[in-house]
């Protein structure tokens, strides 16, 4: 990055992304670059943040073993330096107003899609008892329907019955009452016929 015109502090930031991971860095005027690499949901403006805490005191002790140093050369003289700085930087949300800001706005936000989910679902729910309870009235209705049409059909069957046992029974009578009353009258005539045969 392009230096700062300013001596002894860090600017010129760049952000460059990958599919995983960000690398946030920026120079002072003296050529000392400074970068972290972090997650990209990560806020680049909290990691410039760091990268402008970080400076002084880094720069004070290691600027100038950091202009000869070779790959590696410093990590273990600065890091308890760097593990302070990525201890107070672990949380953003800690350390910029804006990223808890945001963090307790996702909160929300996850929350709000929580509760229109599970209202989404009981009104699913509502509607489906709804649906289910006029079913089972429609169901109710039809078996009321049938059963006045079942009581009509054995009232038809008991009065089919009885008028066939009343005939059945009348009809009995008449075949066995019938010859008995003919057999009297034969013999009712045929008294007479005798008396008046022997008053003869």
């Amino acid at each position: 990055p392009g230096g700062v015109s300013e001596e002894g502090v860090i600017g010129g930031f760049k952000v460059v992304q990958s599919d995983m991971h960000q690398v946030v860095f920026g120079a002072d005027s003296d050529g000392l670059c400074i970068a972290v690499v972090t997650g990209l949901k990560y806020p680049s403006r909290t990691a410039i943040s760091l990268l402008t805490e970080l400076h002084p005191p880094y720069s004070s002790q290691f600027s100038l073993q950091a202009k000869s140093a070779t790959t590696n050369a410093l990590s273990k003289k600065s890091k308890s330096l760097l593990k302070q700085y990525c201890k107070k930087y672990d949380d953003s949300t800690k350390v910029d107003k804006a990223s808890a800001l945001n963090s307790k706005v996702e909160g929300v936000k996850v929350q709000m899609q929580d509760n229109i989910a599970a209202m989404l679902q009981n009104t699913e729910q509502a509607e489906s008892l709804a649906e289910r309870s006029n079913q089972l009235n429609e169901q109710a209705n039809v078996f009321q329907k049938k059963s006045k049409d079942l009581r009509k059909q054995m009232r038809c069957k008991n009065i089919k019955m009885t008028i066939i046992l009343v005939s059945l029974v009348v009809g009995i009578l008449i075949i066995v009452l019938v010859p008995l009353i003919m057999k009297a009258k034969k013999a009712a005539t045929g008294g007479r016929m005798l008396r008046g045969l022997i008053l003869d």
